[in-house]
């Protein structure tokens, strides 16, 4: 298998709304993301959000286990407009601590639904941290070849993304 860079986006001064990847290369077998990220709003946590092809529509499924250090809680399944990938650390959190995600998502060229498997965990040395893991689907039956990742639009400067692409040969 082979493992392949495709881009890495890092947030630059005054933060952003949303990192975006798009013309993706579409010879790969799946698409691994990973993100370090931190909000500028929220006391604790912020969703990372993830919408493919600019697709809004109730193409999104989820399961999710997660925990917070003394408590595991699960939720779904639920269908949404956009993809739930964890969280990261809002603004009320340990200053300069960054939640961190890794995304995986099978078979992003196939006319099928995609299963999407993600991890993500905050840091916060004051108080409570979360851990969680995601059971996905698209449903679409698109190739992927763009992806939008957001958090209420307040990624703070520094939060990184990368994405690459794994090859089959």
């Amino acid at each position: 298998m082979g493992y392949q860079l495709i881009e890495t986006i890092e947030v630059g001064a005054g933060g952003a709304a949303s990192i975006e990847f798009t013309g993706i290369d579409q010879t790969g077998q799946d698409l691994e993301l990973v993100y370090s990220g931190r909000a500028t709003l929220g006391s604790d946590i912020r969703g990372i959000d993830i919408v493919f092809n600019s697709d809004t529509g109730a193409n999104y499924k989820r399961l999710r286990l997660y925990g917070d250090g003394s408590t595991v809680s699960s939720s779904g399944p639920h269908t949404d407009n956009k993809l739930e990938a964890g969280w990261i650390n809002g603004a009320g959190t340990t200053a300069n601590t960054f939640g961190s995600a890794t995304i995986y998502i099978s078979n992003y060229t196939s006319s099928t639904a995609k299963s999407i498997s993600a991890t993500a965990i905050t840091e916060n040395n004051g108080t409570v941290a979360y851990q969680a893991l995601h059971a996905n689907t698209y449903t679409a039956t698109t190739a992927i070849g763009s992806l939008t990742i957001s958090t209420a639009g307040d990624i703070a400067q520094y939060s990184t993304a990368s994405l690459y692409m794994i090859t089959a040969d």
